[in-house]
């Protein structure tokens, strides 16, 4: 029945367009006046940002004695045999993975890429905020944003830095007006403020006993450390060829840097897609009551979604490295955030989340102590946490234009 609607609702578009091809020019005339008036009310970035400005404005003159801090939560799960992480945040949710070659299906965004998408998501937001308060103009709006190499060699994880963000915008303010407002959104971002400082976030471990020995039903072998121990051939198997190749004097070869990062797209509404891996799409929204339409979470929270499914992520591969025993993997990643920053007599309150911590939910037959060391290694080598725990620098450029996809 649903095969049959969908074939008659394809054949009615058509008919639709035929007629419309063999109109006269009254039936031209009648039908150019509906599209104008479905174009006269349709969204508009213009809109969107008057409406804004009201909602923001209604936000700041709400007192900061009627405000309290607000905790954020990000849930993060490794699902069983396919040991993805499942980012759950509110009623929404994504699916990260990695490529076969360190065990996973490549069937979910990576979380380094998702890591700038986030970023450059805040700073787009903020954008639209300071562009909305000033009154200014914007008809489209788009940040692409790179990692960049080290200027001096470190010792530091890998993971990407050295953010370069590029606003490709279409709007009648002056240069000067377009650049004085990128220092102020970035000076205003959340998300860009806490990257560029240094903050180490907390760990809490709860661990539950599991059996040693499990009893397999069925010959079915689903659970995660089934996962675990895949991943770990697949580790063993990248090593080896990586020696290999190193006696024969070859080097491995490695994908070239993408030529274009994950970009951040603004809708007429002010949602924000994000395009991960060329492939993968996450919206991005406000509440209500900062002019969104509560269609994605906030990129404050995609922020902590980002540092849960990395330190997952690396658990996994850790494990596996350490043939550990484990049954599951979970994590819940909290912080506050504090409405009243910058409010009149909250001014020394900072706008970025405090108190970032994670609490690694954890059953295993493995002890205490072997959990400790193994999540002090994941700690050591996670790109995520490191990127927090580091100092981060970021840099714009304005192009005026439409973001046109490489």
């Amino acid at each position: 029945m649903k095969k049959r609607t969908i074939v008659t609702f394809i054949a009615a578009l058509a008919l639709q367009q035929i007629t419309a091809e063999a109109q006269g020019p009254l039936d031209v005339f009648k039908s150019n006046s509906k599209k104008t008036e479905l174009e006269h009310n349709a969204p508009s970035l213009r809109k969107h940002l008057k409406e804004r400005k009201v909602a923001l404005k209604a936000w700041n003159s709400i007192p900061g004695n009627e405000l309290q801090p607000v905790t954020l939560t990000a849930n993060v799960t490794a699902k069983n045999r396919s040991g993805v992480r499942e980012l759950r945040i509110r009623e929404f949710h994504y699916i990260g993975d990695c490529g076969y070659a360190h065990g996973g299906q490549d069937s979910g965004v990576d979380t380094p890429t998702t890591a700038q998408a986030v970023f450059a998501s805040d700073l787009a937001d903020s954008y639209l905020n300071q562009a909305a308060l000033l009154g200014i103009d914007i008809d489209s709006l788009t940040i692409e944003i790179h990692g960049q190499p080290d200027k001096v060699k470190t010792d530091r994880v890998w993971y990407p830095r050295n953010f370069l963000y590029t606003i490709y915008i279409d709007s009648p303010a002056s240069d000067a007006e377009l650049e004085k407002l990128a220092v102020l959104a970035e000076e205003k971002s959340a998300v860009a403020t806490l990257v560029k400082s240094a903050v180490v976030p907390k760990l809490i471990i709860d661990r539950k006993e599991s059996p040693r020995e499990r009893k397999v039903e069925n010959e079915t072998l689903a659970s995660l450390r089934e996962y675990i121990w895949g991943k770990r051939q697949a580790l063993q198997a990248s090593k080896a060829k990586a020696e290999r190749l190193k006696k024969e004097n070859k080097t491995v070869s490695t994908p070239a840097a993408p030529k274009q990062g994950p970009w951040v797209k603004v809708f007429p509404n002010g949602v924000r897609q994000l395009t991960v891996n060329d492939k993968y799409l996450i919206l991005h929204d406000n509440p209500a009551y900062l002019g969104g339409t509560n269609l994605g979470m906030t990129s404050v929270e995609g922020l902590l979604g980002i540092l849960g499914t990395c330190i997952t992520h690396i658990s996994l591969g850790q494990a596996a490295e350490r043939a550990l025993d484990i049954d599951s993997i979970s994590l819940t990643v909290e912080a506050e955030i504090d409405p009243r920053a910058g409010r009149k007599g909250y001014e020394n309150i900072p706008i970025v989340p405090q108190n970032i911590r994670y609490t690694l939910h954890v059953l295993t037959p493995e002890n205490q102590e072997a959990v400790k060391e193994w999540i002090e290694a994941v700690e050591k080598i996670c790109p995520m946490y490191n990127l927090f725990k580091d100092t981060q620098t970021f840099e714009h450029k304005i192009v005026r234009g439409k973001f046109k996809r490489q």
